[in-house]
């Protein structure tokens, strides 16, 4: 997939009209296909083709979305596209997140919206009834805040090399797939983890939403772990619409001892690495890369890294 401005500035004058229910341009951009499907915030408003003029009342009736948004994502491949945003509909009373996705096909040499999805965020904790961490920045933080035993994930030299794992767009995933539907591939994606891990040698540290961090005592497997999990992942998910991309980073460093408890520095290192990572990536560290060898990397770049001094030399495996 490539990323597409042309899709970003047909959402923006989408979401234009819509602020001012400038129907004409807002319906013009919508397919009449009949697979067409709009789903809006409210539980009921689930409508296929034959309720545009339902939705039409809707824009008339309001006057117009005052909706916000900063950035607009959107990536086409061939015919078909799709887009996100994070949007604000800023009502006198009281403004509300929303959060906004769009699939479109190019019909006539035009991008017609084919279904749109636009839906309030609601917490972990409401839905399941607890928190759970959304972000890798989260994962690590609790990893860090309850500093796991990795003795057995030691090296002899008492290094210890991590890796995160994270599932890309799983914000956009969701929102296209459902809760329901979403926490049923987060189970098989968990499932896969831990299986490619035990397979490897690998103790799996700590899973929590949608991201993992596995520990290993040589770097040589947990490269290894890695890449099996990329094709792990490929296998079980081959047939997903839209695909599911997973992003990887790997990092050695020292453990620390205290109260009969090791924990790793490299864990931060770790988990900026896989930040840094793209979808289907599996993303080293500078030492990581020294202890494997040099060969089977296909692409070196120098980034910054969130919390780190200065910049670092980061290698991509070669996937073959």
């Amino acid at each position: 997939m490539d990323a597409s401005p042309e899709i970003c500035r047909v959402i923006e004058r989408w979401l234009t009209a819509a602020r001012s229910a400038d129907t004409d341009p807002i319906l013009a951009r919508i397919s009449e296909q009949p697979g067409m499907l709009l789903i809006g915030s409210d539980d009921a408003e689930w409508w296929h083709g034959e309720h545009r003029a339902v939705w039409e009342a809707q824009w008339e009736e309001t006057g117009g979305f005052p909706f916000e948004w900063d950035e607009i994502e959107a990536w086409e491949e061939g015919t078909v596209g799709w887009a996100a945003a994070r949007v604000v509909l800023r009502l006198p009373e009281q403004p509300t997140n929303l959060r906004a996705t769009w699939v479109l096909h190019l019909e006539r040499g035009e991008w017609k919206i084919v279904q749109l999805h636009l839906s309030a965020g609601v917490s972990n904790e409401q839905v399941l009834g607890r928190d759970l961490p959304v972000s890798l920045d989260q994962l690590e933080q609790k990893v860090r805040e309850e500093r796991p035993d990795l003795s057995e994930s030691l090296a002899a030299d008492g290094t210890v090399t991590i890796v995160f794992t994270d599932i890309v767009d799983s914000t956009v995933l969701t929102t296209r797939l459902g809760d329901h539907a979403w926490l049923d591939v987060v189970r098989k994606h968990n499932q896969v983890i831990r299986d490619t891990a035990a397979t490897h040698g690998g103790t799996v540290v700590e899973t929590q939403g949608d991201g993992s961090m596995l520990a290993f005592s040589s770097a040589r497997r947990a490269v290894a772990c890695a890449q099996a999990i990329q094709e792990a992942i490929d296998d079980a998910f081959a047939d997903a619409s839209p695909p599911l991309r997973v992003r990887i980073g790997v990092h050695t460093g020292d453990a620390l001892h205290e109260a009969d408890h090791f924990y790793g520095t490299a864990v931060h290192y770790a988990a900026r690495v896989a930040s840094n990572a793209v979808g289907g990536e599996v993303l080293v560290s500078n030492l990581v890369r020294e202890l494997v060898g040099g060969g089977g990397f296909r692409e070196s770049r120098e980034v910054e890294l969130k919390g780190l001094e200065g910049s670092h030399r980061l290698f991509a495996l070669d996937r073959g």
